[in-house]
């Protein structure tokens, strides 16, 4: 997610509060983070580290984003509060194996120089490639598991899942031991309620997670765009905001 932020302000990003964790703390996520996706390590460096400065405490990437080490070298360089304070996530690839995870997963803390990520996921509910051998609930619910693995060992705050439709949902919460968190699904400004997934994750308590809520690299034409459109504009400057802050 990415929302323009005027570095020379001092107010805070709300929270909420996602859960608990293994220790019964409040795991407290910011309402606004910053984004990696598609950002190789030395533009991932330089985008968190101008988030960091811009009042940013939340910065999102994942093992299949390729860019932890920029990720990690921005926190250890340009982030200047308090661990607490800082909300980290990632995600494991979707569909894989116990060992497979496991590696993604150390792979991802020790990119980020981190003892714990605040938050880890599921990226998909399979593979990228629908593989059918890794495309399936015994595997959903196989990689869940081992998430609350990473839970109960304290390495991740809290655990979730991405790109999880209602059935996916249904699937894990038929083992899970502990709750899913998040469920992070691309949505923004004119997106409906696809498979009825926000209806789904309200009902269980789950935070639905808006990415690209401007709509990153979508093909939409100029004036359509969520930051610089015509419509958001005309009502960004009824209320002397920005068109992104409208969308």
């Amino acid at each position: 997610a990415t929302e323009i932020i005027d570095p020379h302000t001092t107010s805070s990003v709300p929270s909420i509060s996602i859960g608990v964790d293994v220790f019964g703390k409040s795991v407290d996520m910011p309402l606004v983070g910053a984004g990696t996706w598609q950002y190789n390590d030395t533009i991932a460096y330089e985008s968190v580290c101008q988030a960091f400065r811009a009042g940013y405490t939340f910065v999102d990437t994942a093992f299949g984003y390729g860019n932890k080490r920029g990720v990690g070298h921005a926190i250890r360089d340009c982030y200047s509060g308090k661990r607490e304070d800082l909300f980290s996530m990632t995600k494991i690839p979707g569909g894989p194996h116990v060992s497979e995870a496991l590696a993604a997963l150390e792979e991802n803390l020790v990119g980020l120089e981190l003892d714990y990520v605040d938050h880890v996921m599921v990226h998909y509910p399979s593979d990228w490639n629908e593989s059918p051998d890794r495309a399936n609930k015994a595997v959903r619910q196989e990689s869940w598991l081992l998430l609350e693995h990473v839970y109960y060992k304290g390495q991740a705050r809290s655990i979730g899942f991405s790109h999880y439709c209602s059935q996916h949902i249904h699937d894990i919460l038929e083992i899970a031991t502990v709750m899913p968190s998040i469920n992070q699904v691309e949505y923004r400004v004119g997106s409906g309620d696809v498979n009825d997934v926000i209806f789904t994750c309200r009902k269980h308590n789950i935070t639905f997670m808006s990415y690209s809520p401007l709509c990153g690299p979508c093909q939409a034409s100029p004036q359509d765009s969520l930051i610089s459109g015509a419509l958001v504009t005309s009502i960004a400057k009824t209320y002397n905001v920005t068109g992104s802050q409208v969308a």
